[in-house]
């Protein structure tokens, strides 16, 4: 049985998260508790909750949320012009540092983050750490863009963290577009399935 996020429901329905999350408390909709606190719907209730409630996804194809995290000025600005021209929508926006960047996380859900390494304060892997503690956070696809690439240790907990793909700088734009369309897609498709 395929199990969806609370979020990944009300983007569905076009409603907001306490919408969706009220709606499992007072037992309109089934949910299931993980472990970690976090609310997890079948596809085939949220299905039979939609059929019952005369509701339909929406079939506006929304675009695609893009986070940048990188505290280089001049990266944030290339990939936010990169991506915003793609042949695919996407909605695009930059931080220039850890801590602000998981705030922006948690309030804003992108679908993907590029993600710098070596910044000051909270860096890439504590952010990817960080990220990967929040189970309502694992439909979320991760690319790092970093210039420490080629050091051994960086390069297994990247691997082991489950990003989508390492790319090193400087950055090859068409491989960005490529890898961000593919993830957006593929969660369009799931969202659909």
């Amino acid at each position: 049985m395929a199990y969806i996020s609370t979020g990944e429901a009300a983007r569905m329905l076009g409603v907001g998260l306490n919408t969706v999350k009220r709606w499992i408390s007072n037992g309109a909709l089934r949910g299931v508790c993980t472990p970690g606190g976090h609310w997890r719907i079948a596809r085939e209730d949220l299905h039979e909750f939609m059929r019952s409630s005369g509701m339909h996804p929406k079939t506006k194809k929304m675009p695609g949320r893009v986070l940048v995290i990188d505290d280089e000025p001049s990266v944030c600005a290339l990939h936010k012009a990169i991506l915003e021209h793609a042949d695919f929508p996407t909605e695009v926006q930059c931080v220039d540092d850890g801590y602000t960047g998981l705030i922006r996380i948690g309030t804003w859900r992108p679908d993907v983050l590029i993600l710098d390494i070596i910044m000051p304060g909270i860096n890439g892997l504590e952010v990817l750490r960080r990220i990967r503690a929040d189970r309502d956070l694992d439909g979320m696809a991760i690319i790092v863009v970093t210039a420490t690439f080629d050091q051994a240790e960086v390069a297994k907990t990247l691997q082991a963290s489950g990003v989508v793909a390492i790319l090193p700088k400087p950055l090859e734009p068409q491989r960005l577009l490529d890898i961000v369309g593919t993830c957006l897609a593929l969660k369009d498709e799931g969202a659909h399935g």
